[in-house]
């Protein structure tokens, strides 16, 4: 499992925290929705590639991931986060 987190953190196509897993993998996400948006700023600062600022063990991080691989709704909602993020980062804002 710790591979999955270091292709998150190296991948430039996955740097955003967001993949697709296999259905074994996604069988196993422990997070309800509420647990895993509410991990939300702390994984989007971790999966920065260039300059995370929080680290986040990686027991953690996958749990993340499984959520956010088997969850649309989280993942769309992680995705907007990572936008405006990423928007706000770049001082475009809205």
């Amino acid at each position: 499992m710790a591979g999955i987190v270091a292709h998150i953190r190296s991948c430039p196509r996955c740097h955003h925290g967001v993949v697709r897993l296999s259905t074994a993998l996604i069988a196993r996400s422990p997070l309800t929705c509420d647990q895993c948006r509410a991990r939300f700023p702390a994984y989007y600062e971790a999966t920065r590639p260039e300059y995370p600022l929080v680290h986040m063990r990686e027991a953690e991080m996958l749990k993340v991931v499984l959520h956010l691989g088997s969850c649309d709704a989280c993942r769309e909602e992680y995705e907007e986060l990572v936008l405006l993020s990423e928007l706000e980062e770049r001082d475009e804002g809205l």
